[in-house]
């Protein structure tokens, strides 16, 4: 070969991997430019690691699932700030992902006093905020930048009165945790029981590690209460059930909620006899009849859920679905713009998600219905709804 031919090859080679290094770094560029950074500010580490990263891995199976079709010509990416438990972690996680990486919009958290945290830094940044708790502080009146997926105590409140009213039990006990959550509860049940003829003869706290639950019971029975509301999330739920067997009370219990699989035949616990709580569409998905309008979206989460993680989900992930499903939903017909996102939520007036169907509007920043909701009761180590007032 010449010495032109040669020198005329190397030209063609230098200049076609020039263009081929252009395309890439237009590629890179072009990835960039299209990842919607959604940031998660979730417990990871602290006392509410369990749902947090509960969160955090429905999160992640929903993610692929919206990527397959897309998101306003881009594909979401999960970032994820712990906020080991602190309401102080979460208003850093919440700014940082704000300014720093440049959120669309903050998912989580999960626990009451850092969601209020949250919403106040996500105020301050002006950044769209999907809480996975509801407390009515951040609701009522509601905020620009302030959404939640999670579950109002009022409504579970409302459905266990209306039970114990059909029961004919007039005297009731309260007993919360004395975190937020369980503080909103007796809250609840204090300004609402009035209004289905309940009285409530005790309104008690306990702190968080407590185990002993039978001098609650014992003062609850020497009242002569006709049922035992129980607030909290955790273990207390089964030291309290298993309290009650070692009284050998007939006391009606009611709890919260309770997590999937608790008090269920394979445990082989039969203390948990007749107890009564609310629960999510996803949590009793095995309850609910074959006409109900999601049960098949409910199963097949559930079933991939299962089988990616080993574990059943409940409340948290359906909450945590429902936040990125709505979020991917107004940004297809707002644009990823952080700016425009909670114009686009308040178009969403009946969103059905995991966790029911969704009512947003101007001044309904949550949405969410009693029918959000059934009622389940303990019977011979299963679950069954309750229909009426039996």
């Amino acid at each position: 070969m010449s010495v032109a031919n040669k020198n005329g090859w190397r030209i063609r080679c230098m200049a076609a991997l020039a263009a081929f290094f252009c395309v890439c770094a237009w590629a890179v560029d072009t990835v960039a430019a299209e990842r919607i950074v959604v940031g998660l500010a979730l417990d990871l580490s602290g006392p509410g690691a369990i749902e947090g990263r509960e969160a955090r891995s429905a999160m992640l199976l929903e993610m692929a699932r919206i990527n397959r079709r897309g998101v306003a010509g881009g594909r979401i990416f999960l970032l994820t700030l712990d906020t080991k438990g602190s309401s102080e972690g979460t208003a850093a996680a919440v700014r940082e992902l704000a300014r720093k990486h440049k959120s669309v919009a903050v998912i989580g958290p999960v626990d009451h006093y850092a969601s209020i945290a949250a919403a106040k830094a996500a105020h301050e940044e002006r950044v769209p905020l999907f809480t996975l708790s509801a407390p009515e502080e951040i609701l009522v009146p509601a905020r620009q930048w302030v959404f939640s997926t999670a579950r109002p105590s009022s409504l579970p409140v409302r459905l266990m009165l209306g039970h114990m009213k059909d029961r004919g039990i007039k005297r009731a006990a309260m007993l919360g945790s004395s975190l937020g959550y369980g503080t909103e509860g007796r809250e609840q049940i204090t300004a609402l029981a009035p209004d289905f003829g309940v009285s409530i003869l005790l309104n008690e706290s306990f702190k968080p590690g407590e185990h002993n639950f039978l001098p609650f019971l014992k003062r609850a029975s020497r009242r002569g209460v006709g049922g035992f509301v129980h607030w909290a999330r955790g273990g207390s739920r089964v030291d309290l059930v298993r309290a009650r067997a070692a009284l050998d009370l007939d006391m009606p219990l009611y709890l919260s909620h309770a997590s999937p699989g608790m008090f269920g035949s394979k445990s082989g616990d039969k203390a948990a006899e007749g107890v009564v709580f609310p629960a999510s569409w996803l949590t009793a998905a095995h309850l609910l009849p074959e006409s109900h309008p999601v049960k098949r979206d409910l199963t097949a989460f559930r079933n991939e859920y299962l089988k990616t993680y080993k574990s059943e989900p409940g409340e948290t992930a359906a909450a945590a679905v429902d936040a990125l499903r709505i979020l991917a939903w107004s940004a297809r017909g707002v644009g990823a713009n952080r700016a425009r996102i909670p114009a686009g939520v308040e178009g969403a007036r009946y969103f059905t998600g995991l966790n029911g169907t969704y009512g947003f509007s101007k001044n309904d920043h949550n949405g969410l219905g009693a029918d959000s909701l059934v009622l389940v009761r303990v019977r011979n180590g299963k679950w069954e709804l309750v229909n009426d007032g039996r």
